[in-house]
């Protein structure tokens, strides 16, 4: 019993509970305020991003759209004025409410405005297509009955002739210009030395006788078309362009040349000698080949006549030239004249220009003519 009192005086003091007894932890009243404060928190900014996003989807809807596809010239050349239906945009201070809200979808209407525009030159203007949308403004706390929206009617558009200055295309321009006939003739010929430098002769020959068809005078041409014809074995062609060159130049010694030196290859003497018959003082030049031609051609023909009168005359032109002086003695010794032979022999000796068998020849010459007068004399006593 003793025991027992003791216990429970030591339960009722207060020194032992305090000692004994702890007090029991009584839960603080601020975590229970920060909890419901981040509660309040994101609760709030739910409901201010759904606001937000009611606001700008309404927003969205109730805008109408009016789209017109022109192009950007035509725009740019008559610009015209749309005049588009104000909408009434929900006001700032509307009262928004969190209420389940139907919405009623209108069906898009579409128009197409047809744009006539007048027939240019330069561009064909599309037809312009008036899309517009509308949709129903955003209920308030009760659901309304939506009217269709009508769409804004925009007045036809119209264009003016666009003018556009177009550059002109760049073309070839053909300027005709008159040749004559020796500057085609020259054009020919020019041709034809390229063609016969690269060995195209046949080339060559027809670009000759179109230079010689422009213009007869083109001695040059002649010249080289008789001879590749001539080269070619075509002797009547080269014959034909000779003669009808001459024909056409009858003061010409170099077509005459030529011609006599052709009959002179093919052993027609005779020929080439008729051919240089004509006078020298009446030729263009090459005098001295001319005489001298034919004076060799005369002597071979023993037609001494013609080669002496040939040779004095080139001695006369070229008296240091002993060739023209032999030759002269030749044909004064064929025709009997020991006087011009004896003074032709003489002048070749000392002229010079002469190989030395010619020179040994003509004083063996000269020395028998000297002879002969002596010999006359002793036969005569």
């Amino acid at each position: 019993m003793s025991e027992l009192n003791r216990m429970l005086s030591d339960l009722t003091s207060p020194d032992n509970n305090a000692n004994r007894v702890a007090a029991a932890t009584i839960p603080s009243t601020w975590g229970f305020r920060f909890a419901r404060v981040v509660l309040a928190l994101v609760a709030t900014l739910v409901c201010a991003t759904g606001i937000a996003w009611a606001v700008s989807s309404g927003d969205h809807h109730a805008a109408v759209s009016t789209e017109v596809s022109v192009p950007s010239q035509v725009l740019a050349l008559a610009p015209q004025e749309t005049e588009t239906p104000a909408i009434a945009a929900p006001s700032p201070t509307q009262k928004v409410s969190t209420r389940d809200r139907n919405f009623v979808h209108v069906n898009t209407v579409e128009e197409r405005v047809r744009v006539t525009p007048t027939p240019t030159p330069v561009a064909d203007v599309p037809e312009p297509v008036l899309v517009a949308q509308v949709q129903s403004p955003k209920a308030d706390a009760l659901p309304i009955k939506a009217t269709p929206a009508k769409a804004a009617v925009i007045p036809e558009l119209v264009t003016e002739p666009m003018v556009e200055e177009v550059a002109p295309e760049s073309s070839l321009s053909v300027e005709t210009i008159a040749l004559s006939g020796e500057q085609l003739a020259d054009i020919a010929y020019d041709k034809a030395q390229k063609r016969a430098q690269v060995g195209d002769t046949q080339k060559a020959i027809a670009y000759l006788r179109d230079a010689v068809k422009y213009d007869s005078n083109h001695i040059a041409a002649t010249n080289q078309l008789a001879g590749l014809l001539y080269g070619r074995n075509k002797l009547r062609d080269a014959e034909s362009v000779l003669r009808k060159g001459i024909s056409a130049n009858p003061s010409s010694a170099s077509l005459k040349l030529t011609l006599a030196r052709m009959y002179q290859q093919s052993q027609r003497e005779e020929s080439a000698l008729n051919v240089l018959m004509a006078p020298e003082h009446g030729l263009d030049g090459e005098h001295v080949r001319y005489v001298s031609l034919r004076a060799a051609l005369a002597q071979k023909l023993a037609k001494y006549d013609i080669a002496k009168q040939s040779y004095q005359w080139l001695a006369e032109r070229e008296p240091a030239d002993g060739r023209w002086w032999l030759g002269l003695a030749i044909s004064a010794e064929r025709e009997k004249d020991d006087d011009a032979a004896k003074r032709g022999y003489a002048k070749a000796i000392t002229a010079g220009g002469l190989s030395n068998e010619s020179v040994q020849f003509a004083r063996q010459r000269l020395a028998y003519i000297n002879s002969q007068p002596a010999k006359g004399a002793e036969n005569g006593r």
